[in-house]
């Protein structure tokens, strides 16, 4: 077995065979540590967006088959973002994702964050309790959703709606 010293107050014996320290419970890498390129600050949708992926595929859909190259989905993310922009979506708004999973899923992901905004996201399967609960929670100024789960996200964000101002002055 052969000890490893990671700073000057603790100690870990590793065992080389399968990298298992028992004093931690944790499974370490048998390899050397690689260097790390300093951090530049660069987030993913840069980072990926900056390469030249030469028409190569993105994502598959397993369900339906659809494929979505970086070039699409790119311009896809373009075409979204844009649009969230003139509806006024701005840095620090959320955005409620409601759907299965789907090819278009990383596509609304992508364009929510490149402006800034907040993405959370909610399973179909959770309970109307659950759902309702993330919206009063997250408070969200848009929604994106499939058709079967317009009617319920609809219902629910009505329950949770505040009145407004002038609603409550006139009454």
């Amino acid at each position: 077995m052969e000890v490893n010293g990671e700073n000057r107050d603790s100690r870990r014996v590793i065992d080389p065979r399968s990298g298992f320290c028992s004093s931690n419970s944790i499974f370490y890498s048998k390899r050397k540590p690689l260097p790390l390129p300093p951090n530049h600050s660069l987030d993913a949708t840069t980072f990926i967006s900056s390469r030249a992926h030469h028409g190569h595929i993105a994502f598959i859909d397993a369900s339906t088959g659809h494929q979505f190259t970086y070039q699409q989905l790119w311009r896809s993310v373009d075409s979204v973002t844009s649009s969230l922009s003139n509806m006024g979506i701005r840095k620090g708004d959320v955005i409620l994702l409601l759907s299965p999973n789907s090819i278009y899923f990383p596509v609304v992901c992508l364009s929510v964050m490149s402006l800034g905004a907040i993405i959370t996201t909610t399973n179909p399967l959770n309970t109307s309790g659950e759902i309702a609960k993330q919206i009063a929670d997250s408070k969200p100024v848009l929604a994106f959703t499939t058709q079967q789960q317009i009617a319920s996200i609809l219902t629910r964000r009505r329950a949770q709606r505040p009145r407004r101002r002038h609603q409550d002055q006139d009454q």
